[in-house]
């Protein structure tokens, strides 16, 4: 099986069929508008870019480098680029993602 590489987090929406256009170095999202069927489980891919996912309220596993990582109301991850990582959604009533490119930071920081 061919390993997914994902630059921007639109590379990712634009591989799971998602209508979102987003071509920035830097997101947020809210996360149950991109999931809104759940359950939810993504493909393995490595992500080129930061994230930050902070759940409010929902459950799910995170997968990063083969630990898996329950998560549940009142969670918090952040992942480095080129991470291989998947992920799983059981529910999700109030969750963001932040991701941001290591350009941006060069950037803007």
């Amino acid at each position: 099986m061919e390993l997914i590489v994902h630059h921007k987090i639109s590379d990712l929406y634009k591989s799971l069929n998602l209508p979102i256009e987003q071509e920035m170095d830097f997101t947020i999202h809210f996360l149950p508008a991109i999931h809104s069927k759940t359950p939810f489980k993504s493909p393995v891919f490595r992500a080129d870019y930061f994230s930050f996912v902070f759940i409010k309220e929902g459950s799910g596993k995170y997968t990063i480098d083969d630990k898996i990582f329950p998560f549940d109301s009142q969670t918090i991850y952040f992942t480095n680029p080129g991470h291989i990582k998947s992920f799983e959604i059981e529910n999700s009533k109030d969750a963001y993602i932040i991701t941001l490119t290591e350009s941006f930071l060069r950037e803007n920081v």
